[in-house]
């Protein structure tokens, strides 16, 4: 089996675009009894919540790395190419790995109906333990309570901010989305981002219930900014339980990446890191698609903000960096997301949008994203424009009436091909496969 037949046929299982998916844990634990448990030969920290936790997870592997330990990042989904969703010591796994590893599952995903994900987190698992990883870092998928990624007994959980997204899987209010997010608490010790109020009462009582101690930003955990926002990067003071650290870099910009930090770091203490591993580590850290700043003539930035409360972020973030600024935003969604709910948070900074749609099964029609921004109240002056393609939507945001600021987002798989097209993003997650 070669590498591109494998990556075929793990994205073709059940699951792969996200339509048929089955949360439950029989499968994912069938799957690992028969290749030997490889979730108990490593340490794990999971990561859940609904934006940030890819963040955090790098952050925290970039830190784990820097103290010497080898580590497994597993996160999802990818940008660019398969192979970034299964890292040791930040780099991706070979070509053959994922190849033999996809045909020795084979038999076994079929015979127990496997989806997609499910199949990538045991090739992972099984990944880290033949290549002795210490501590793995798993970003959950999707929820938390009937994730993939709950396995094991992890010595450190970390909820990032919850909001609405995926309801019809995980509920239409925050409490029921909280309590899915939430299970993931189960052992260790948790690490909590600053909630709304009625999230952060259903994530006490889970950890109650499991008698695991929950740390929470604003309350044991604390964040502020050493200096003011900078493209070169952010200041941070971060301190916990009988520990600060001052004045700490992080190369991630937006408005959003503190909080990340902050629980990054309350989990490598947790873990029994020190501060010369976290200062190094979040200084060498790097994540593309999330307010990552291209160029500077115009300036481009990607975000794949897929839901409310990510393009809220973004939209707090471009008003921080680029106050005052035109700006023209290129955006795609996915068919399934909350479109309107996206382009609200988005429209009053616009003075043109762009509406385009990735080479991806799930994106919305480009005229589907038009009629939703058209029933919105526009800010003064602005355009709408459709394009079908990404590379057309760029052409057209460089084109007169062009904006000193270019923003790119709504989909994962939007920043992807964007980042494939640029010659200057030899970044090790996004120049692995081009073409």
């Amino acid at each position: 089996m070669t590498y591109r037949e494998a990556v075929a046929r793990i994205l073709g299982l059940r699951g792969g675009e996200m339509a048929g998916m089955r949360p439950g844990l029989a499968r994912v634990r069938a799957l690992l009894d028969a290749i030997g448990n490889p979730e108990r030969a490593v340490r794990i920290v999971q990561v859940g919540g609904t934006n940030g936790k890819g963040s955090i997870s790098a952050m925290l592997a970039a830190i784990l790395t820097a103290a010497g330990h080898r580590t497994g990042l597993y996160t999802s989904p990818h940008l660019c190419s398969f192979r970034e969703r299964i890292r040791v010591d930040g780099q991706p796994i070979a070509e053959e790995d994922v190849a033999d590893g996809v045909e020795a599952l084979g038999t076994l995903v079929a015979r127990l109906d496997a989806t997609m994900f499910e199949a990538a987190t045991a090739l992972a698992l099984d990944h880290f333990a033949r290549r002795s990883v210490e501590v793995a870092v798993l970003e959950v998928g999707l929820g938390g309570r009937l994730d993939a990624t709950t396995v094991g007994r992890p010595e450190v959980e970390i909820i990032a901010r919850i909001d609405h997204d995926h309801q019809a899987q995980l509920g239409y209010t925050l409490p029921e989305i909280a309590a899915e997010k939430g299970h993931i608490i189960r052992s260790g010790i948790a690490c909590s981002a600053r909630q709304e109020p009625e999230v952060a009462q259903v994530l006490a009582r889970r950890a109650a219930a499991v008698a695991v101690p929950l740390l929470c930003e604003g309350r044991e955990l604390r964040v502020s900014a050493a200096a003011a926002p900078r493209l070169e990067g952010q200041r941070l003071d971060l301190s916990g339980p009988g520990w600060r650290l001052d004045d700490l870099l992080c190369p991630l910009l937006g408005v959003f990446q503190p909080g990340n930090a902050l629980l990054a770091a309350a989990a490598a203490r947790a873990l029994g890191v020190g501060e010369a591993a976290i200062r190094h580590g979040l200084a060498s850290v790097r994540w593309p698609g999330r307010f990552q700043v291209l160029g500077r003539d115009p300036v481009l930035v990607l975000d794949g903000a897929h839901n409310p409360g990510g393009a809220r972020a973004l939209a707090a973030s471009l008003r921080a960096y680029f106050p005052g600024q035109p700006i023209t935003f290129v955006i795609g969604i996915s068919a399934d997301k909350d479109q309107v709910g996206i382009l609200e948070a988005l429209a009053p900074q616009a003075s043109r949008l762009i509406l385009t749609a990735a080479a991806h099964p799930r994106a919305a029609a480009p005229e589907a994203l038009a009629t939703a921004a058209a029933s919105l109240t526009p800010p003064p002056g602005w355009t709408i424009e459709t394009a079908a393609a990404s590379s057309e939507a760029l052409a057209l945001a460089m084109a007169a009436p062009r904006t000193p600021i270019i923003c790119v987002a709504g989909s994962l798989f939007l920043i992807g091909e964007v980042l494939a097209q640029r010659p200057e993003t030899a970044d090790i997650l996004c120049g692995l496969e081009r073409g």
